[in-house]
Parts: C-alpha cells; structure tokens; sequence
C-alpha cells in the first residue's frame, strides 16, 4: 500500500478484508421482481461494489416495495438477470469444478497487471 500511496507511509493498518467476489453474468446489478404478482424482489451482482450498489439498491428495494417503482429509470437495474442458455448451462456445470482454479489464475493476473502498474 505505501509503495502505490507513499502518503500514506507510516498509517497503520489494523485490519484488512479479502475474499471471492460474485459478479452476475454481465456483470451489472440487478434489482428486479421477477413475478410481478407476487411481492419477492431481488437484488443481486454488485461485483464487488457492494457498499455504492447495496445503498442504492436498498433505496430502490423501499420505492419498489412502496409502489413507487415506476419512478425508476434505470434500465439495467431493472432488467431482468440473464439465464444462460442449455448449451450454456451444461458447459457450466462440466466446468463447474475448475471455476475457483479460473478465479484464482484471473486473480493472479490482476494482482500482476496491478503490481506492474
């Protein structure tokens, strides 16, 4: 951290957080009723923009649930999450087991693209 912040040299770090993160299919959050005759929402695919994403999915939650959704003009909130397709799914699912053996091997990659940096 000092080395890309030299600033901040001397600061302590008392704790740190990492871990997997889950992106949706494309990558762009999703708040969405998936039966509009029931009252069960969603919201889901932060990709690692939680805290900015969960703020302001709550809020739309509220204005949803409320019945103010209509007020929301955001298309991609509200579009429905992508299904892969069959051929897709079974691809997936053959692949399945290696999927933290890709992450990990991306995560390698991006450690790399940003050391380098």
């Amino acid at each position: 951290m000092h080395r890309k912040f030299p600033s901040l040299k001397g600061i302590e770090i008392d704790y740190s957080w990492w871990g997997w993160v889950d992106v949706s299919h494309d990558m762009m959050p999703r708040i969405y009723q998936p039966d509009p005759s029931q009252t069960i929402y969603y919201a889901l695919g932060y990709g690692g923009n939680g805290v900015m994403y969960s703020a302001q999915a709550g809020k739309r939650l509220a204005q949803l649930i409320a019945g103010k959704g209509g007020e929301l003009d955001l298309p991609i909130f509200k579009s429905r999450l992508p299904f892969p397709n069959l051929r897709e799914k079974v691809v997936s699912e053959a692949f399945a087991p290696f999927r933290r053996l890709g992450q990990r091997v991306l995560y390698r990659w991006y450690h790399f693209k940003d050391e380098a940096a």
